[in-house]
């Protein structure tokens, strides 16, 4: 029986085949990494071409675009003053005896100085003499017109008297002459008695009327020259009074412009007082801030490394070495040991929009020129922006952009005309 064993020539390969198609597997991955490197080494050059010039990412500044609150503000460098430090002058011309010194603590309606002035305390005593010669005068004048008065009732109850007589002369002259007892001469000469009776006394009521008149003016005049007089003693006695100088506020005496016993004239600068109970805030802003502030904005002033709010009060009209003097008051209770002149930092808050683009302040928005350069991958591509209002921190964007985008914010070496940069690693 024979029996046939079978080889293995179907499992053998041929070593040289077997090595070609291995090299063919190198060669083909070899070729498809040159050409994916070709390809990668194309686009970067075309890119490298395509763009204006090629930045390292880590040369630049980028921002996002977000959507939030844009407050406007304006920080500036300020000093503590008084808001109330009012300077005392003198009333009158004469010589200052002080009775404080700078520094010294002073309250309310005490006594700081007295101007003696010899010339006014003289007037004010012959002005006095006058006024009591004017109501001598006066009480003369009423006693003498009510003698007056009396003498011209009189005078009056007897052309009254006289009258009455005639009258009765006259009636009886009537009866006479009917029964023939008398003349008529006797008759015509009690009627004449009795029309001159009568004539005297209304002459009589008629000079009373006139001298009452007479009498009641010349007390009228010497009561307006007495109230006159008495308005002038008045008005001396308070410049007298005043002569004597009260600190208006209770606080600290702080300059004081002369020295005892000196001589001062009519309205010479005294004293200030300075009312430590009410300090405020003087900041000097930039001129071009100037129309942008108005009184009642909010404010805040950091001190000793604490914020407290203030509402700004008062901005000056006049520009002073490029810069507006603005005056802000402590919104709340005052701090602490607060001093004159003593230095902060205040913050004007100018506008507050909410619900705005915005994006964060660089240096290439210092020469902006209406484009800005948006990220896309590796590339800045330049796109036109509207900006709007601007803060310390963050610019509004009005168009071009969106939430989200991310811009170079850093400032740029030339003068950024380019329409595309290539960004590197």
């Amino acid at each position: 029986m024979n029996m046939k064993i079978a080889d293995t020539s179907a499992q053998d390969l041929i070593v040289g085949q077997a090595r070609l198609k291995g090299r063919r597997i190198v060669i083909a991955g070899t070729l498809l990494l040159l050409a994916g490197l070709s390809v990668s080494i194309f686009i970067y050059v075309a890119d490298v071409f395509t763009s204006g010039r090629v930045l390292e990412r880590s040369a630049i500044r980028v921002a996002t675009v977000e959507r939030g609150t844009l407050v406007r503000e304006v920080v500036s460098q300020g000093r503590i003053v008084a808001a109330n430090s009012p300077t005392l002058f003198t009333p009158e011309q004469g010589y200052v005896e002080m009775a404080v010194k700078a520094g010294d603590t002073v309250e309310r309606d005490q006594m700081l100085a007295t101007i003696i002035s010899p010339d006014l305390n003289e007037l004010l005593a012959r002005e006095t003499a006058n006024l009591t010669r004017i109501e001598a005068e006066l009480g003369r004048q009423k006693i003498e017109s009510k003698r007056r008065k009396l003498e011209l009732e009189q005078i009056i109850a007897m052309a009254q008297v006289s009258k009455n007589a005639m009258a009765r002369e006259k009636l009886r002259a009537d009866q006479a002459v009917n029964k023939k007892l008398i003349s008529q001469l006797e008759y015509e000469k009690a009627d004449d008695d009795l029309e001159r009776a009568e004539l005297e006394l209304a002459q009589a009521k008629q000079n009373g009327e006139l001298a009452n008149e007479s009498l009641g003016f010349d007390v009228e005049a010497l009561t307006l020259q007495l109230k006159s007089q008495q308005l002038l003693v008045d008005a001396l006695q308070r410049r007298v009074h005043e002569l004597t100088i009260k600190s208006p506020v209770a606080g600290m005496v702080g300059n004081v412009q002369v020295i005892n016993r000196q001589a001062v004239a009519a309205n010479q600068a005294l004293i200030t007082v300075v009312d430590l109970s009410a300090f405020e805030v003087e900041a000097v802003v930039p001129e071009g801030f100037a129309d942008d502030i108005a009184p009642l904005m909010d404010s805040e002033i950091t001190l000793g490394g604490s914020a407290y709010p203030g509402v700004v009060t008062a901005i000056s009209p006049e520009v002073v070495n490029g810069g507006v003097s603005a005056r802000i008051r402590f919104a709340d209770v005052l701090p602490e040991n607060l001093r004159q002149s003593q230095r902060l930092t205040a913050k004007i808050f100018l506008e507050n929009k909410p619900n705005t683009l915005i994006v964060n302040r660089g240096s290439f928005f210092d020469g902006f020129r209406g484009h800005v350069y948006k990220l896309q991958h590796n590339k800045a591509l330049r796109v036109p922006v509207v900006l709007g209002s601007s803060s310390l921190k963050h610019i509004e964007i009005v168009d071009g952009l969106q939430e989200g985008d991310s811009i170079i914010i850093s400032a740029l070496t030339t003068n950024a005309t380019e329409e595309q940069i290539l960004i590197t690693d």
